[in-house]
């Protein structure tokens, strides 16, 4: 039968089943027996385990080694209470710490009525409890004294403050990833606790038979295993437990199965391409080294975006991509690098791959889908630079993996196309981009479709989005503003979610709302039914209404700060931001010409050279309309280099990572600076 995988196996006297690939290989996982429900096949040579993470489907290769693996996982069962006192306590409570982090617990529960075993259990986990809360108040300590050392430190003469200030953000990020995972490790202590504590089921539990392409020996891999207990949902950051639906196995089930078997061959020869990402055209961003990016601007904001305001006021109504604006009026990033800017929470992306639950994925991808207007929070109002014919765009980030390209594949109207991949998903938008002038605000408006598909799931998820507007341009307190609605929608299973941002209210005519930033999702299976709802602030942070309970909340996603000191001064970008524009080691002589990094009236800007970016920008500019010209005359159609236009959307054409490889750009690529 096809899908099962060879794997070494050991059992300890503590009742610990550990696999790898081979004898004294890398251990790649195990299983706490006597917390399993274990259901023998006897006909089949099968044991499958219920761990309560998910099941283990095993085949033995002959009817010995059945009989004694069997006996063998008895045995562990029979003897618990003296299998719980000969380990130490220590060694539980730190051995499960570190793991509820790795695994979301998808139901815990107590099996058989062994009085004495539900006794210990409890022990066990209260003291990992324990554990935990100590571990956390050691981690609130240092994080204490790594700020008083940041103030001390800031207080001093420093030659490079720059790189003091690398090191502050470093410092700051650290300390935020290490509380986020002290706070979900002790989350799930908790979840434990209230499981056992709450013994919603009893008795002996039986899984259900996985299909025949299910039915194999499933393996812990890096991330978070994408085969689901068949019997139990629980939200990973939710202390909800759900009762588990209790299944026997029929002999019919059994005999199903009887023509399985297993190719040592196909499976020894794959082994390799099993644990890797089944695209081999990925790069290995994993092997690449990451290089140092800057943390701040090589200069602050120069000119006054107020001076375009002329500009504005002759063409109210009309679509600004098309009108030739100051170069004030800009922030030096352009639409290709704006649209990777859109990555910045790439990891909501990674975590949702690694979910079993297609509405737990649903619910990541609408929280990434709101994400990405977190760091417009800090913007100042200006607009980024309209791309030139053929101007491309790439991003390699080993620290983040992925890697995302970007094109002009349309004038007018400006239509941008990017595509972003990674191990754990693949992004693709192509979106129309315009601005217009209302009179007392300005508003954006990104026309198209955005696409996520995640890896090792049948999902693909659309979504679009509403406008933006910049209020109160002529007086007043200026201020960014996301309204209206949208929808991410599941097209291979129906599920949807529509997100609501709030308009601000509250405040002065000329001030900016006393409320404001809020957005609501409602997520909907594909009959139409209410099934989760997601509250928050889009510049702040979102939550889950635990079974759509208000009083009762659960934070899924927290915006990161800034991390640029004073980037009000810096076109308020963020860190992220302000890296996407830099020449590291990792493009220099090897992107083509007409990447945006390489566009001078844009990095004259950036360094503060603001007359003669204005230059450069007209001259550019001119360029562009002779060559399109010279087009028109000579009856050549303009074409984009690296996506095509299918079914109305452009698509990735699958040659620029290749191209960009062998070093060798077409030839053909014209000067477009």
């Amino acid at each position: 039968m096809q899908g099962w995988a060879k794997r070494w196996f050991s059992l300890s006297p503590a009742g610990v089943l550990s696999y790898s690939t081979g004898q004294n290989t890398v251990i790649r996982g195990s299983i706490q027996i006597l917390i399993s429900s274990i259901t023998y096949s006897p006909k089949l040579n099968q044991i499958h385990i219920d761990s309560g993470t998910m099941i283990y489907h095993l085949k033995t290769l002959t009817q010995d080694d059945y009989t004694l693996w069997s006996s063998a996982l008895k045995e562990i069962k029979d003897n618990s209470d003296d299998v719980l006192r000969a380990i130490p306590a220590e060694y539980n409570a730190f051995n499960s710490a570190t793991n509820s982090k790795r695994n979301s617990y998808r139901g815990m529960s107590m099996y058989g009525n062994n009085y004495q075993l539900d006794r210990k259990l409890k022990a066990e986990v209260e003291q990992g409890l324990d554990f935990s809360s100590d571990l956390q108040s050691n981690a609130i300590a240092f994080v204490k004294a790594v700020d008083e050392l940041k103030h001390f430190v800031a207080d001093l003469v420093i030659d490079d403050n720059e790189k003091m200030l690398d090191i502050f953000y470093k410092i700051d990020l650290g300390k935020q990833k290490m509380i986020s995972g002290l706070d979900d490790q002790l989350h799930q202590w908790q979840n434990i606790q209230n499981a056992i504590s709450s013994k919603r089921r009893s008795g002996s539990n039986s899984p259900k038979l996985a299909s025949a392409q299910e039915t194999a020996l499933m393996e812990q891999s890096e991330h978070p295993p994408r085969t689901s207990s068949v019997y139990s949902e629980l939200s990973g950051y939710s202390e909800t437990f759900f009762d588990a639906e209790d299944i026997v196995l029929s002999a019919a089930e059994d005999e199903d199965e009887e023509d399985s078997h297993i190719d040592d061959e196909e499976n020894s020869s794959d082994e390799d391409d099993t644990d890797s990402h089944p695209d081999s055209e990925i790069l290995k961003l994993t092997s690449m080294a990451d290089c140092n990016r800057r943390s701040k601007l090589p200069s602050p904001s120069l000119g006054d975006p107020g001076s375009a305001l002329s500009v504005f006021k002759k063409n109210i109504g009309k679509d600004l991509s098309t009108i030739a604006m100051p170069i004030s009026m800009n922030e030096p990033l352009s639409m290709l690098q704006k649209a990777c800017e859109e990555l910045e929470y790439s990891d909501i992306l990674d975590k949702a791959a690694g979910l079993t639950d297609p509405i737990e994925r649903l619910m990541y991808v609408t929280v990434f889908s709101i994400s990405a207007y977190a760091s417009s929070q800090y913007r100042t109002g200006r607009k980024p630079f309209n791309p030139m014919m053929n101007e491309t765009y790439e991003c390699i980030r080993p620290d983040r993996g992925f890697r995302f390209i970007s094109e002009k594949v349309s004038h007018n109207p400006l239509i941008v196309a990017a595509h972003a991949e990674s191990k754990n998903f693949k992004y693709w938008q192509s979106t129309q981009i315009k601005s217009k002038f209302w009179g007392k605000s300005m508003e954006f408006m990104t026309e198209g479709n955005f696409h996520i598909v995640l890896t090792g799931h049948d999902d693909h998820f659309v979504f679009f989005k509403p406008s933006s507007w910049m209020k109160n341009m002529i007086a007043g307190e200026k201020y960014l503003e996301h309204s209206g609605e949208c929808k991410v929608m599941n097209q291979k299973t129906g599920d949807y979610a529509t997100v609501v941002f709030k308009e601000g209210t509250g405040g002065g005519l000329f001030s900016t709302p006393t409320k404001r930033n809020d957005v609501i999702a409602t997520l909907h299976n594909k009959d139409g039914a209410k099934v989760r709802r997601i509250v928050g602030k889009w510049s702040d942070k979102l939550l889950e209404e635990v079974n759509m309970d208000k009083n009762k909340l659960n934070v899924l996603w927290s915006a990161q700060p800034s991390g640029v000191p004073e980037c009000e001064k810096y076109f308020g970008f963020t860190r992220f931001a302000t890296e996407l524009n830099e020449i590291t080691s990792l493009e220099k002589d090897k992107i083509p010409i007409t990447d945006t990094r390489l566009r001078p009236d844009q990095r004259l800007y950036e360094n503060g050279k603001v007359d003669e970016a204005d230059e450069e920008k007209l001259r550019i500019e001119q360029k562009q309309r002779e060559r399109r010209k010279m087009f028109e005359l000579s009856g050549t159609e303009w074409k984009p280099r690296w996506f095509t236009c299918e079914d109305g959307e452009w698509q990735y054409a699958g040659q620029y990572w290749p191209t960009r490889e062998s070093g060798k750009w077409p030839s053909d690529l014209f000067e477009i600076w």
